[in-house]
């Protein structure tokens, strides 16, 4: 099998909407993406994001948990740490709380929880409040839930002091609701979650987009009081952060976006991340996409690092100039079409888009079969957005659950093949398997049969 020249094409946003949804049927009003879905492998993916910053970083490195996460879990000295300690020492000398947030995902988020406060609270009698972010996406995920909140209550109910403060769903954590609930604690108050929770699932409401509520009282937010964040890194909660302005600023990991932010621990480099894998397979890729997008997609694919790779060169999507005939026999084993139907606010103009994507993808196809090139075509993230539809009714469009994928390689017909359930990451080593012949990158392909009808 010689290595193939691959072309991705990334409709980002573009996923597959969930019952409730607004759905645009993209596969009815884009006639060439429609014959490529029924005549190649077509399959859903796992979204994990809701943004191309972390579309990208997902892609390249395929984790929600950055690698501090793993060094917490095994510091045996924690309770020697000079950063937690000073976090200590300052609440007492300035009479304040520490507000603890975090994503209540898995049973190692409790354990790292509990980790902090035992180094915490016997250090003085200031209060610790917990903050719980829940970004489950199914209703199916309640009893989970309250099963993960019912244990890290029993495990701070000897530590004095120590509540769960608030919970809030991930899309609603940058509404002024939840500030207004930290500033001035006033909202709804459900000391039993559990009948809240169980609400919740009756009424149909998946888990991020709970509205805020809190369990206890005193977590009132005010100025000099500590703020410290576990885990937010791979959800949009810029917009909270910002608000934050009298309040100092703690984090596990290194925050991107706020240098100010006083960190657990230094930032770990990621082992394995798309240029890396470039550079090692001494391949040149090639990038489309808008010039704003170059330094987050350069961070994210570079490691975490805002230097450039040497093995990615960018153009100019918008560039009218572009031949794309020409474009595709470039010396690149590897092309990124980079679009967003997110930057529009209106339904009808994601569809005069999409109706330009199509053409382009026939133009693509064309050339790739021509050629003997794959072309994969897929969404780094979904939406979750609400948008006009005619002259004043607003839906709201929910893609976020899972995107699509289209996969040409004549390696791999329909009739053989299929798609194993992964995400945009298994999907970006499938590409690359594809390009280096590679044995050691896992692929999500595999042989049709019974087994094919089950999620891995």
């Amino acid at each position: 099998m010689n290595n193939t020249k691959s072309i991705l094409f990334l409709i980002n946003g573009l996923g597959v909407a969930s019952k409730d949804s607004f759905d645009i049927k993209f596969n009815d009003m884009m006639p060439n993406l429609s014959m490529l879905m029924k005549n190649y492998i077509f399959a859903h993916l796992e979204n994990k994001s809701y943004n191309y910053r972390n579309g990208f970083r997902n892609f390249s490195l395929g984790s929600d948990l950055l690698p501090t996460y793993h060094i917490l879990e095994n510091d045996v000295n924690f309770q020697n740490n000079q950063i937690v300690n000073n976090i200590a020492v300052d609440a007492i000398a300035n009479n304040t709380k520490v507000q603890l947030y975090c994503f209540l995902d898995n049973i190692q988020v409790i354990n790292q929880i509990v980790k902090i406060v035992n180094v915490l609270r016997p250090k003085g009698t200031f209060g610790i409040y917990i903050h719980i972010v829940i970004r489950q996406k199914d209703i199916l995920n309640y009893d989970d839930i309250i099963k993960m909140v019912k244990q890290l209550e029993d495990k701070i109910t000897l530590s004095k002091n120590v509540q769960i403060g608030t919970v809030v769903g991930e899309r609603k954590i940058n509404s002024d609701k939840y500030y207004e609930l930290l500033l001035k604690q006033m909202g709804e108050k459900w000391p039993d979650y559990t009948r809240k929770f169980n609400y919740e699932k009756t009424t149909g409401t998946i888990p991020r987009d709970i509205e805020p509520f809190y369990m206890n009282t005193g977590f009132k937010l005010e100025a000099n009081d500590i703020a410290l964040f576990l885990n937010y890194e791979d959800v949009d909660c810029d917009g909270f952060i910002k608000k934050l302005s009298k309040v100092k600023l703690y984090t596990l990991f290194p925050m991107k976006l706020y240098p100010y932010a006083i960190n657990i621990y230094k930032d770990i480099p990621p082992n394995d991340y798309f240029s890396k894998t470039l550079e090692t397979n001494h391949l040149k890729c090639l990038i489309l996409t808008t010039e704003d997008r170059i330094p987050t997609i350069t961070y994210n694919l570079c490691g975490l690092k805002d230097t450039k790779s040497p093995n990615i060169d960018y153009l100019n999507i918008n560039d009218k100039d572009l031949n794309i005939t020409e474009l595709l026999n470039r010396t690149y084993q590897y092309i990124i079409f980079d679009y967003d139907i997110g930057i529009y606010k209106e339904i009808g103009k994601i569809k005069d888009f999409l109706m330009i994507l199509d053409n382009q993808i026939d133009e693509i196809y064309k050339s790739c079969d021509q050629n003997g090139y794959n072309l994969y075509i897929s969404s780094l993230y979904g939406l979750y957005k609400e948008y006009i539809v005619g002259i004043d009714k607003k839906v709201i469009l929910d893609y976020s659950k899972e995107v699509p994928a289209v996969i040409i390689n004549n390696n791999y017909p329909a009739s053989k093949y299929t798609l194993k359930y992964g995400d945009t990451h298994d999907l970006s080593n499938t590409i690359f398997n594809s390009i280096t012949n590679d044995i050691n990158i896992k692929t999500l392909f595999r042989k049709r049969g019974i087994l094919a009808f089950f999620k891995d």
